[in-house]
């Protein structure tokens, strides 16, 4: 089954960075990497990265992403046979733009981010299986589909025309319209990102929660939530430090 890599990005250097760590890592499988360098935004440029791909399995990624796991391709196709769109980290249950808001127990997934003094923060949300499913809603910055359920869903490039919202409103969207959608424990990820939530983080909030307002729970209070945090040095001791069963039992902590 032919993968495509969809990266919209505007950097030179992050995107050779992004194709040749992609290229590694699906070596062994079919596949191609498609770049738009002049999205208007992340929903417009996936449309367009989206028309030009060919595979049957699509991954949507942000150009700062390394994957660190060895089997990708071995990683997506074993996902994508239990849901129809598969990402890293996500929720249960939708209740605002924030898709962490409802706290545990419906946080899945993890995620390694760097540090500025050169550390690493491996921050796990929840792991309860290789590939935990019946999610509702999946963080942006890595995600993939089987071709036809993107064909279906689409991007909403109206609504979300910058660089914000459009994940959460593309995943929640499928959930609504009946696909499956869960996160992957056997794909390793390093994301030189925290994200930003400042005022533009905050109109496209009040978009999705507008588009969705009937979906949302009324009156949900959500929960105190946290995530383990362990710091390592080495990213490349990642895969091996934790396997799904530790990061299973890390997990069974948080709730």
């Amino acid at each position: 089954m032919p993968i495509s890599v969809v990266i919209c990005s505007i950097d030179a250097a992050k995107f050779a960075r992004a194709s040749a760590n992609y290229g590694a890592r699906l070596a062994d499988a079919p596949h191609e990497i498609v770049g738009i360098h002049d999205a208007k935004s992340l929903a417009e440029g996936y449309t367009r990265g989206f028309a030009r791909a060919q595979g049957e399995i699509v991954v949507f990624s942000h150009d700062d992403v390394t994957i660190a796991s060895g089997d990708f391709a071995g990683a997506l196709r074993r996902a994508l046979a239990a849901v129809d769109i598969v990402g890293i980290a996500g929720t249960t249950r939708v209740v605002s733009a924030f898709w962490p808001a409802a706290g545990h127990p419906y946080l899945r997934g993890w995620v390694t981010v760097p540090m500025r003094d050169g550390g690493y923060w491996v921050n796990i949300y929840g792991i309860d299986a290789p590939v935990s499913t019946g999610l509702q809603g999946i963080d942006g910055c890595l995600f993939a589909a089987r071709r036809e359920v993107v064909a279906k869903v689409g991007f909403d490039a109206a609504t979300f025309d910058a660089f914000h919202g459009y994940d959460l409103d593309f995943s929640f969207s499928a959930h609504r319209a009946g696909f499956r959608l869960g996160t992957s424990a056997e794909i390793v990820a390093i994301h030189a990102s925290t994200g930003i939530y400042d005022d533009a983080w905050k109109v496209y909030a009040e978009r999705f929660e507008a588009k969705h307002r009937d979906a949302l729970t009324a009156g949900f209070t959500p929960a105190p939530w946290q995530l383990a945090r362990i710091r390592i040095g080495d990213p490349g001791t990642i895969a091996a430090q934790f396997p799904v069963a530790r990061l299973v039992e890390i997990s069974a902590k948080l709730r």
